[in-house]
């Protein structure tokens, strides 16, 4: 009887590994097939857009020709802060004249497909493209009057790096294009003091939000 049931144990144990082998290896086909084909159908959608947005450079500093553009400044003769609700009562006026201040954000669409920027939110404050400056050479050297030259107060531009430096003419970035975001506080933003953190979401369309975590006061 003890030979009997130890050649059972046997036979037993040898079942159950070729149940756990052939089990393992059909599972480890089905997840690798899923696998390529979640691959593939993530390839083929807009949804990996987002992922795909890179934050090259910015200039967040209250100084002089923000990223190399020598027609962006924030020299602001009455704070040592970006300056935002403190500027309300000079709209659209450049900081040299007590106006709000500048950020500019420099990215890259590294995406399949062109995407289409929505809006800009700075800690908490949306900010829009400003369609006043579709195709107008970017001035920010004195008041723009009549709208265009820089962005309005509370949003935004999109501007090519390299010169001459003429403003976006709609909110479009082409697949591996790299352009200059150059947003306007406004009345709606709160004054940033430096060497604070500024929370930037990008809106790229059906609620795909990148995130960014960039320091008042700084280059890079």
């Amino acid at each position: 009887m003890k030979k009997r049931r130890g050649v059972t144990d046997v036979i037993s144990t040898m079942l159950l590994m070729a149940i756990t082998v052939t089990g393992a290896t059909t599972l480890t086909y089905f997840v690798n097939d899923g696998f390529v084909s979640g691959n593939i159908a993530s390839v083929s959608t807009s949804d990996s857009s987002s992922l795909n947005l890179m934050l090259l450079a910015y200039d967040t500093r209250d100084s002089s020709s923000l990223l190399t553009m020598n027609e962006v400044d924030n020299d602001h003769s009455l704070n040592d802060f970006l300056c935002g609700f403190s500027c309300k009562d000079f709209p659209n006026a450049i900081p040299e004249n007590n106006g709000s201040e500048f950020l500019v954000l420099q990215i890259q669409n590294n995406a399949l497909d062109s995407i289409f920027l929505e809006n800009i939110s700075i800690n908490g404050v949306v900010h829009y493209w400003d369609p006043a400056t579709s195709g107008i050479s970017l001035d920010a050297s004195q008041n723009d009057l009549i709208g265009g030259k820089y962005p309005s107060d509370g949003m935004f531009s999109i501007i090519s790096p390299q010169p001459p430096l003429i403003q976006n003419q709609n909110n479009e970035i082409q697949n591996g294009e790299i352009v200059n975001l150059l947003i306007k506080l406004g009345p709606d933003d709160s004054d940033i003091l430096l060497n604070k953190g500024i929370h930037v979401f990008l809106n790229v369309g059906k609620n795909h939000l990148v995130e960014f975590l960039i320091e008042s006061g700084d280059a890079r």
